[in-house]
């Protein structure tokens, strides 16, 4: 198993790889020793296996909390534009600000994307006039708002 690592960057998937992730993309809880009894593998391979996959960044087992059901119901996303030399001090503040959940460079006009959640608008008002521009370096943003999530897919393997 070592060679996987150190052919490439990336750690290359096989067929057994695949069955245990599609596995416990169904159910992250499934039992090694029924993944392994569906495989037709021995317990200690697929717990090696998926061992393998974490510490190579390809696999998490992680709970995924529902926003909405939350009480996080004001979901927006804001396209932030920076002054050229700023643009390491604004992602710097950005990683700073709790609320902020995801923050993407991207290209066109705005050079960030960032994803952030509220209860309410009241809150989300709060976040843009004391957080957000207050960050210097930030020359022009664009707030939109997710008004209904039409899809939202968290399996990559079938």
């Amino acid at each position: 198993m070592e060679d996987k690592f150190q052919r490439s960057r990336h750690y290359e998937l096989d067929e057994l790889d695949y069955g245990i992730a599609r596995a416990l993309q169904d159910n992250a809880r499934l039992p090694f020793t029924q993944i392994a009894k569906d495989l037709g593998v021995t317990e200690k391979t697929v717990r090696m296996r998926v061992q393998q996959m974490q510490e190579s960044g390809v696999l998490s087992l992680v709970a995924i909390v529902n926003p909405v059901k939350a009480g996080l119901a004001v979901q927006t996303k804001i396209q932030i534009a920076t002054e050229a030399a700023k643009l390491d001090d604004v992602v710097a503040d950005l990683m700073k600000i709790e609320e902020v959940r995801l923050i993407e460079l991207t290209t066109g006009d705005y050079q960030l994307l960032i994803q952030v959640f509220h209860r309410n608008y009241e809150e989300l008002s709060e976040f843009l006039m004391h957080k957000l521009h207050r960050i210097r370096g930030i020359s022009k943003v664009n707030v939109i708002h997710e008004l209904k999530v039409l899809k939202s897919r968290f399996k990559f393997i079938r």
